[in-house]
């Protein structure tokens, strides 16, 4: 496809949209997060009429995406076709490439280019400015196994190598302009990305050297969700346009932009988008958490730092950041206070708990300090209650199958 166009080229770089993702139980969809920031992308392409948008992976948070999720992408799509720029768009790890390149062949003629699965032939897109032509590659995310397949080979046993073969099988004409979109885990010189907690941790046999795209012209990455560059300039992760753990509050997130002039010559920069909610981490006993000043529109990570905490602790600090147009997402405890206790007297502080205390101290151990919901409490103590009322004729295997049962629930993942 060409384009003539009167300056340098203009690329949104995305990637890591993650449609459809659900956050402690509630969707970025439902809450309206997504449907905002495609509001607040859309706004900034009306101002700064981009040459072309990519996306480099991670559409959507699951290979079968809800259908809120497709609908909302749908839109996306339509919107940009409307404002006739080409969005060019790869499959990543959480995609189902073969769902997400369907109709790929009609779509090519309303400027939406999509590459779902590694091909021998790489996807190639050209777009034209003044400079001349843009070669855009469009390579999906890759297995080394699905590689040796294409390529009849059955020497490529990692990452770094697969990609490599693949690209040395390409006609890349580098004394032109080449763009390539990868949804990898790159690393510059053994120097890994910074990453956050809501992307899966990769790495050691799944590692791709940077070195791999030299020649490129910009590397258009997906997969990390802190937007940062890796080793040049010209290799950059676009990190997701939303907060998807609470590790990741205060990251900057936003839009990557890249201007291409003549070979060799370009500019890369990161606007932030205005967000519907914030993510925000606040820590304290009760009554410090219970006067805290948030900002309006939050979302909520509370941690406390209180051994002895008052019935229905979750719900009082539900209903506090409610009046503050806050909703509080997750609920953690903060055991680091007890250093300094011996492991004698730990283990006698346990032996003097009860059931319902046990369970509260195991249920935050299992999942990462955070608090059993009011509801279970409950049902813990109706059982525990239960337990030691117990007739002297009731048998033993019976309170122990009831106990295994709420350490069951307690230890079971999320």
């Amino acid at each position: 496809m060409s384009c003539e166009q009167e300056a340098s080229m203009k690329i949104f770089h995305l990637a890591d949209l993650h449609l459809g993702k659900c956050i402690h139980g509630y969707s970025m969809i439902e809450m309206g997060d997504q449907p905002y920031w495609m509001e607040q992308l859309l706004k900034k392409a009306d101002e700064l009429k981009p040459d072309a948008v990519v996306i480099s992976g991670d559409v959507y948070d699951r290979a079968v995406p809800s259908k809120e999720a497709v609908n909302l992408f749908d839109d996306f799509l339509t919107r940009f076709s409307e404002r006739n720029i080409p969005v060019l768009i790869i499959s990543g790890n959480h995609d189902s490439g073969t769902r997400l390149a369907f109709a790929d062949k009609l779509l090519c003629n309303q400027g939406i280019y999509l590459s779902g699965e590694v091909k021998k032939e790489v996807k190639c897109v050209t777009l034209e400015d003044t400079y001349g032509p843009v070669h855009f590659w469009m390579v999906p995310y890759l297995f080394p196994a699905a590689v040796n397949v294409i390529l009849n080979r059955d020497d490529l046993k990692d990452y770094d190598s697969a990609m490599r073969a693949l690209l040395e099988e390409q006609p890349v004409n580098l004394e032109e302009r080449n763009v390539i979109l990868s949804h990898q885990f790159v690393v510059a010189g053994g120097e890994k990305p910074a990453m956050g907690g809501s992307e899966t941790t990769v790495g050691g046999i799944g590692q791709i050297d940077a070195s791999v795209f030299d020649g490129f012209d910009y590397v258009a990455l997906g997969h990390i969700h802190n937007a940062q560059k890796m080793g040049r300039e010209q290799i950059r992760y676009a990190g997701s346009p939303l907060s998807y753990h609470f590790s990741e509050a205060g990251q900057k997130k936003g839009l990557t932009i890249v201007e291409l002039r003549e070979k060799g010559q370009l500019t890369v920069s990161l606007e932030e988008l205005p967000v519907l909610h914030e993510m925000c981490e606040v820590s304290g006993t009760m009554d410090e958490l219970l006067q805290i000043e948030v900002k309006e529109n939050s979302y909520i990570r509370a941690v406390i730092c209180q051994e002895n905490l008052p019935p229905q602790a979750v719900e009082m600090l539900r209903a506090y950041f409610a009046a503050k147009n806050s909703i509080l997402m997750e609920v953690v405890r903060d055991y680091s206070y007890k250093k300094g206790k011996n492991d004698a007297q730990k283990t006698k502080d346990v032996r003097s708990l009860s059931l319902e205390e046990l369970f509260s101290e195991f249920y935050s151990y299992q999942h990462q300090g955070e608090l059993p919901e009011d509801s279970l409490n409950e049902l813990v103590s109706f059982v525990a209650e239960q337990t030691r009322n117990g007739s002297e004729d009731e048998s033993e295997k019976e309170r122990r199958l009831a106990t295994e049962k709420l350490i069951e629930y307690a230890g079971r993942e999320e």
